[in-house]
């Protein structure tokens, strides 16, 4: 993993996938420092924090099951938002196993985040999840 740009308005990651499930209790909690740099309610950064969490989980199941290949995580606080862009280069996969209990991570990042994209393409995937600022003035305060 390697942080590409860090400041109070902007977190960067490229992740390797082979690592990825071993290191998202790492990156939950350098997402929680850095959504609560913004100044936001312990409720959005949980709702942040919990949304990230599962659209990397879901890079690491659906992305590369073999364990092969790279995420990206893009988080910013601008314009009166937090956007977080989660991509990876892989091909959709279901797994082939029942995930039992799991298999809902879109539904549950649907219900954290109010506006979610999700574009599967040959190059890989991308989900774009934005929460918009009861406050934009002060969360552009704290991003600058």
């Amino acid at each position: 993993m390697s942080a590409l740009a860090r400041g109070a308005g902007r977190l960067r990651m490229r992740l390797a996938a082979p690592s990825l499930p071993e290191r998202l209790k790492d990156i939950r909690a350098q997402v929680a420092r850095w959504a609560n740099r913004l100044g936001l309610s312990a409720d959005a950064v949980d709702d942040i924090v919990l949304a990230t969490h599962e659209a990397l989980s879901n890079v690491a199941d659906h992305a590369y099951p073999d364990g092969e290949g790279d995420a990206e995580l893009d988080a910013a606080c601008e314009d009166g938002e937090v956007r977080v862009v989660v991509r990876d280069n892989g091909r959709w996969r279901t797994p082939s196993h029942d995930p039992g209990w799991r298999g809902h991570g879109l539904v549950l990042i649907e219900g954290l985040a109010e506006h979610v994209d999700v574009h599967h393409a040959a190059a890989g995937t991308s989900i774009a999840m934005r929460w918009h600022l009861p406050d934009a003035g002060k969360a552009r305060r704290a991003g600058a």
